[in-house]
């Protein structure tokens, strides 16, 4: 709304006897002037939205280069033997225990 009255300033703000005089008082340069400063100003709208899109896009995918990059460096780790994990068992009272830590790619030890 403020966008059309900024567009209608040359016709009916402070400068108009200025510009009616430029373009002769003709009513269809008035509404040519209008017409395209209107649509220059929905087209400057549709670009900032589509930078806000692109900006939120950007985000998205930063977020899931960030995911993708741990899981290179888990699976990395995995690899190397450097990821391992704690046994939890169940003893004879029924107790829970956590035994030694095994590597995750020793398979001895499924249950």
């Amino acid at each position: 709304m403020v966008g059309y009255t900024v567009v209608g300033l040359p016709v009916f703000g402070p400068g108009r006897e200025a510009y009616l005089k430029s373009v002769a008082n003709d009513p269809t340069r008035i509404t040519k002037d209008y017409v395209r400063n209107s649509s220059l100003l929905i087209n400057l709208a549709k670009a900032i939205g589509r930078i806000v899109v692109s900006y939120k896009d950007v985000q998205n995918l930063a977020g899931y280069t960030s995911l993708i990059h741990e899981l290179d460096e888990v699976l990395t780790d995995l690899e190397s033997g450097k990821f391992r994990r704690t046994q939890v068992v169940t003893l004879e009272n029924g107790m829970t225990q956590a035994s030694e830590e095994l590597k995750l790619n020793d398979m001895s030890n499924q249950g």
